[in-house]
């Protein structure tokens, strides 16, 4: 799901140079949902019952734990001056010079140039590779491919357009047919291009532990040894 800018007050689009692009998938979404729900059952359920169980309450409460943190909380922001990629532990900022290269092919990766002698590799765990979705991608094109010689044929021999009911494929974006890692790296490698700033003027990587995701697993899970332990 790509969030993008939303229209100013005259009605116009705002370019995707102005404002930030905001990437995270609705199955993501729907999972995390799903596993606070669960876990807020498993918890009300098994801890605050006649007869409690402190295993599953705990389970329950490491489930809403992950749900928020593996599922809501993971995003990716593509900003006209840099790539700010929210993951479920740490925040990363790096700046679009500072980016060697975007990739999609297991997993969404982005290799930084050498700072400090070093390269560094990061994976962005809001925008999944989905193989199915490249499958439907390739289709669609043949399909297109195919509609459009059939037009060429057919107005070549003067019947006629592109025919009755038959879209037109002028005008169209290719990015709306591509698979969703596929558009975010065309869109993120855009904004490289368009960002202006060198290489000795960009800001530094950023690299940051959220602690306010990492405290609560961390808690979650000390709780549910705990409660295996029989220490409650």
């Amino acid at each position: 799901m790509r969030l993008k800018s939303p229209a100013r007050a005259d009605d116009s689009t705002a370019s995707p140079l102005e404002k930030p692009t905001s990437y995270r998938t609705v199955g993501s979404l729907v999972t995390g949902a799903v596993l606070v729900v669960f876990g807020a059952f498993f918890l009300v359920s098994f801890g605050f019952s006649a007869e409690k169980h402190p295993v599953a309450a705990m389970v329950g409460v490491l489930m809403m734990v992950c749900g928020v943190v593996g599922g809501i909380y993971p995003a990716a922001f593509s900003h006209p001056e840099h790539l700010s990629i929210r993951n479920p532990f740490r925040r990363i900022d790096i700046a679009w010079p500072r980016i060697d290269a975007i990739t999609a092919r297991l997993s969404m990766e982005i290799e930084t140039v050498a700072e400090a002698g070093t390269a560094r590799k990061f994976t962005i765990w809001a925008i999944p590779v989905s193989l199915r979705d490249r499958r439907k991608n390739d289709r669609t094109i043949a399909k297109r491919t195919r509609s459009t010689k059939a037009d060429a044929v057919n107005q070549a021999a003067g019947i006629g357009g592109a025919g009755y009911g038959r879209p037109k494929s002028a005008g169209q974006d290719p990015l709306e047919h591509m698979a969703f890692a596929d558009q975010a790296v065309a869109e993120m490698r855009d904004r490289q291009r368009a960002c202006t700033t060198s290489v000795d003027k960009a800001a530094e990587t950023s690299v940051r532990w959220t602690w306010y995701t990492v405290g609560p697993f961390a808690v979650s899970v000390a709780l549910l040894l705990a409660a295996i332990a029989g220490a409650f």
